[in-house]
């Protein structure tokens, strides 16, 4: 005897197994895909920036250091730029960083720039240059796109 059942009795549990299936697949990839939210975002570049800042004061000569290392050391938030659609495929978000360390008689800082890989929600540095100081920071004018800094 062969129990045969009724066409259409599994159907149910076929859809609902394969609709299981997609959401256990696609929320996953959303999550994914979905980039960092702003506060985020400027918060790991704050991290990113103390972290560089102590790399560098600590990459000085110890003569350097002596003699030419400001009291407190501080960086600025000199760009930010967070980025929408297609241009946000790879990378989320795209900062400069101007550190001060030296001196200001040296007229030296030191500019990096970021950008926040969007699938390993990392900051990724990919430019670092020693600069003369940019003249908007001379006069005492350190104006801030981003609204957040770390000065003395």
């Amino acid at each position: 005897m062969i129990d045969e059942k009724p066409a259409g009795q599994n159907r149910g549990f076929f859809i609902f197994g394969n609709l299981m299936r997609l959401f256990l697949f696609a929320i996953p990839l959303f999550l994914i895909a979905c980039g960092s939210p702003p506060k985020e975002l400027q918060k790991k570049l704050q991290d990113i920036g103390n972290a560089d800042l102590e790399i560098i004061v600590k990459g000085l000569p110890e003569q350097a250091r002596k003699e030419a290392l400001l009291p407190k050391p501080y960086f600025v938030v000199d760009t930010y730029k967070e980025f929408q659609g297609d241009t946000a495929r790879m990378f989320q978000a795209y900062a400069v960083l101007a550190f001060f360390y030296l001196d200001p008689s040296l007229d030296l800082c030191q500019i990096r720039k970021y950008r926040y890989r969007r699938s390993a929600r990392v900051w990724e540095r990919f430019d670092v240059v020693l600069r003369h100081i940019p003249a908007k920071y001379v006069d005492g004018e350190e104006s801030d796109s981003s609204g957040t800094a770390e000065k003395p």
